[in-house]
């Protein structure tokens, strides 16, 4: 067996689960009150509560969005399979914003809550951009992030008990070529969303997220 697959499996065996990041969720609203957000920066790991489909143009249809980075549109979803319950993954990670919108970044989502472990999960759409870049950067931790940042991994690491799975170009590519193929994707034919100003942008989204008028008659 290679070595990624074993360390994969070996994270995924530890059972992380969504209902363990809404414990912790719930952990910090009651430790901190109403104003949370001035003890707390939640590293680009803001919670979807409920669950759903953010419906972007580039959100796979077979996805439930669990958490948003905040900023860009990009947000995170554990993949499903024709709508059957959640599971716990593969994770896509989706960045309307970007030519390159979606990718697997963890097989489970006890795999994707240790890439952030040094630095949180505000800066993973870089791997679109920069992916060489990007895998160096989560794997130390950044001297720059403030009080509030520090605060939530520290609580993400105690109360989960995760630990460092350090991002790879073999690992991101072994889950590209497993689960990519999966997603189920609307593709606005005919433009090149990439090349859109941020105006044209908001129009394609408006028009493919636009409710079908109900027939009065």
């Amino acid at each position: 067996m290679k070595k990624a697959e074993s360390e994969a499996q070996q994270i995924g065996t530890e059972m992380t689960r969504i209902e363990d990041f809404w414990r912790v969720d719930d952990l910090i609203k009651e430790r901190y009150g109403t104003k949370w957000y001035n003890h707390v920066d939640y590293c680009g790991l803001i919670p979807v509560r409920p669950l759903q489909n953010l419906n972007y143009f580039c959100t796979p249809r077979n996805s439930i969005t669990f958490a948003t980075t905040g900023g860009d549109g990009v947000h995170f979803g554990l993949m499903t399979e024709d709508n059957a319950e959640v599971s716990d993954g593969p994770v896509v990670m989706t960045v309307p914003m970007a030519p390159k919108n979606n990718v697997i970044v963890a097989e489970t989502f006890a795999e994707f809550l240790s890439l952030g472990y040094h630095v949180g999960w505000s800066a993973l759409e870089e791997l679109v951009y920069d992916e060489e870049e990007a895998i160096a950067y989560f794997s130390k931790p950044d001297p720059e992030l403030d009080q509030e940042e520090q605060r939530f991994l520290t609580i993400i690491r105690e109360e989960l008990k995760i630990e460092l799975q350090p991002l790879s170009t073999n690992r991101l590519a072994e889950l590209h070529n497993r689960y990519f193929h999966r997603l189920v994707i609307d593709e606005f034919k005919g433009i090149d969303y990439a090349l859109l100003t941020p105006e044209q942008r908001k129009l394609v989204e408006d028009f493919l997220n636009e409710e079908p008028e109900k027939d009065t008659r």
